[in-house]
């Protein structure tokens, strides 16, 4: 009976995602560890090692639906070893004897740390996928809202004038940035291993070294001659990217999830015809997936922590950091997939009202524009005399409820000091976006020429 939401049959994918769950699925990892047998296994029967007949009935064999899966599953109510009722089995259904050269020279972690690899593999394939199609998504929503003007934020208090582009084009270079890092952490996601019991592979026989790289030949990796039982700093280095990665959705998020807060109503994630959002409040329409992306970052961030503090192995082998990474591993992977899934849905249908932009930009009347009138009035009475004035006038008309136009023009001091060019910009706020436009427009540029030189498999 399914006890984890990443395998809730009823409620299914609210927190994994089909295509993520189906890598980790339970008996895909079993056909994963039986696919590095038969790999070890042709490679040992082409290089005679051992026997030609045993090594094509290993291969021939390796496969779910010739094992007794109800024996395997006896087999690990009594095994302490993660691979032992697996093989075991494999080598009873393999006949003339055949059985006795299944995981010939190999040690369990062997077998589980390069199935490990692939599954990785797979998922920085879906990862570096769905990362690129959010980064064309934000391209997109930058270049349309290059110019849509809205009030910029510091200390969760009103600012200055912006763009709604200039707040995209930034999370779209977080978003390339994480590409790179991906591209970067996946070169070295690349490598299976078999070093033994404890790295010397020495069971492997004098050839030992050609059996290995022809082992992960056959499987498609790369066989890195220092066992890295005890050495899981790639994997910790992969941790840490998904959880900048998804830090990088939350902070996104809850952008989105603040600015669709009823106050303020600047931006809302889609809510597709007939969702209910409160089982009391029928006008709610809550943020729901936004909250989802911020709550599974929490997560990988956690889990995160767990892969890297892992890393801190005893001597050759220390089963206490291996069975916390290899727990940890598969919902961090889950986890980072399936929130940027939800970025994709939140992103390709993002509400921008810029009505209310506009509306919320104003709220302050003049105000917003003090910093154009504070550099205006610097170079004739100096900077901190005016941001003195400035700063005085500007409470005043919050506390007198007037304009701050017409506080500062009635002012003795600064009144005639200033002119009607001067006092422009306060009576359009809009104006005051500096250099926004071409910040957005070459940095588009810019990213658009990286995503030419990307390729569209992260492993081609």
């Amino acid at each position: 009976m399914p006890a984890h939401p990443i395998d809730f049959e009823i409620n299914q994918h609210l927190f994994s995602t089909p295509e993520l769950a189906q890598v980790f699925d339970e008996k895909t990892r079993y056909q994963r560890w039986l696919d590095v047998e038969a790999a070890l296994a042709k490679a040992q029967g082409e290089m005679g090692v051992i026997p030609h007949e045993a090594a094509k009935e290993i291969e021939r064999k390796a496969r779910l639906e010739y094992l007794n899966l109800e024996k395997v599953h006896e087999g690990y109510l009594h095994s302490r070893n993660s691979l032992v009722p697996l093989i075991s089995n494999l080598r009873s259904v393999c006949e003339k004897g055949c059985g006795e050269y299944v995981h010939y020279g190999a040690t369990t972690q062997d077998i589980i740390d390069t199935a490990e690899i692939l599954e990785l593999q797979e998922t920085v394939t879906i990862i570096y996928r769905d990362l690129r199609t959010l980064e064309m998504i934000c391209l997109d929503l930058a270049a349309r809202h290059r110019s849509t003007p809205m009030a910029a934020r510091t200390h969760g208090q009103q600012a200055l004038p912006t763009t709604f582009g200039l707040k995209v084009v930034i999370w779209v270079t977080e978003v390339r940035r994480h590409i790179e890092r991906l591209k970067c952490v996946s070169e070295k996601i690349t490598a299976g291993q078999l070093g033994g019991a404890v790295g010397t592979m020495a069971a492997l026989g004098p050839r030992a070294m050609e059996v290995a790289a022809r082992t992960m030949n056959i499987l498609g990796l790369k066989h890195s001659r220092v066992a890295w039982h005890n050495s899981r700093d790639n994997t910790g280095e992969l941790a840490s990217v998904f959880s900048l990665l998804v830090t990088t959705l939350a902070k996104i998020a809850n952008e989105i999830f603040q600015l669709q807060k009823t106050e303020i109503n600047e931006l809302a994630e889609p809510a597709p015809g007939g969702t209910v959002a409160s089982s009391t409040m029928p006008h709610k329409r809550n943020p729901v997936i936004c909250q989802r992306i911020i709550v599974l970052s929490m997560h990988v961030r956690h889990l995160a922590g767990t892969i890297v503090e892992s890393m801190a192995h005893e001597h050759e082998r220390d089963a206490r950091c291996l069975w916390s990474e290899w727990l940890a591993m598969p919902q961090l992977c889950i986890y980072t997939g399936t929130a940027l899934r939800y970025m994709l849905d939140v992103m390709s249908g993002l509400e921008v009202r810029v009505d209310r932009m506009l509306e919320n930009l104003y709220l302050h009347k003049a105000l917003i524009g003090s910093e154009w009138l504070l550099f205006r009035l610097s170079g004739r009475i100096g900077k901190m005399k005016s941001l003195e004035k400035l700063h005085e006038l500007s409470n005043k008309a919050r506390d007198a409820g007037i304009s701050f136009k017409d506080a500062v023009m009635d002012d003795p001091e600064i009144g005639s000091v200033l002119t009607r060019e001067d006092m422009a910009y306060l009576d359009h706020p809009e104006k005051y976006i500096g250099h926004a436009l071409q910040i957005v427009d070459e940095t588009i540029e810019e990213i658009e020429k990286k995503r030419d030189s990307d390729s569209e498999n992260i492993y081609e």
